[in-house]
């Protein structure tokens, strides 16, 4: 943690941290002998993955409409991810939203540790998996983009002008 001159400069920290603290909670095992579910860090992993997406899709798509924000993950210069808006919808109600303001998510959505061939967002038997190890691939892959970009991409963008209103 340090102190920056300004958002950019945040972002460069906040962003890579909540990257790192996602892929540590994926790589992460749970002893089946403490906890009562097996697998990772889930829900805090799926809570920071996506809160990148969303972070970024604020700058690049730059309107206020949050569900609108998770449109980067279609996006081919970010996530690029052949999913239709009815599941960045899913993704945005089922997932993200109950997530983050509930602790909770749709008791039919999947968290899955996946591979690294499988989709990052896919439907089987009618219920949503987000799929965690391509997910981070993927956002490490948007973060070396958009880090890269950030300094003219969130100083033109709208979300700035709001943030520092604040």
């Amino acid at each position: 943690m340090a102190i920056h001159p300004n958002p950019q400069s945040i972002l460069q920290e906040s962003l890579v941290e909540m990257y790192l603290v996602a892929k540590y909670c994926i790589e992460f095992r749970k002893d089946t002998n403490i906890w009562p579910a097996p697998g990772c860090y889930g829900y805090p992993a799926a809570l920071l993955l996506l809160s990148i997406a969303d972070s970024v899709g604020s700058y690049v798509i730059d309107t206020k409409e949050t569900r609108s924000h998770f449109d980067i993950l279609k996006r081919a210069d970010y996530y690029n991810l052949s999913i239709s808006d009815d599941d960045i919808t899913a993704i945005y109600t089922k997932y993200r939203n109950l997530l983050t303001h509930n602790s909770v998510m749709a008791t039919e959505a999947v968290l899955n540790i996946g591979n690294h061939n499988d989709p990052v967002f896919e439907t089987k038997n009618n219920r949503p998996f987000l799929n965690f190890v391509p997910f981070l691939e993927k956002t490490r892959e948007v973060l070396i983009n958009f880090l890269s970009n950030s300094n003219q991409i969130v100083t033109n963008s709208k979300q700035l002008q709001d943030i520092l209103r604040k």
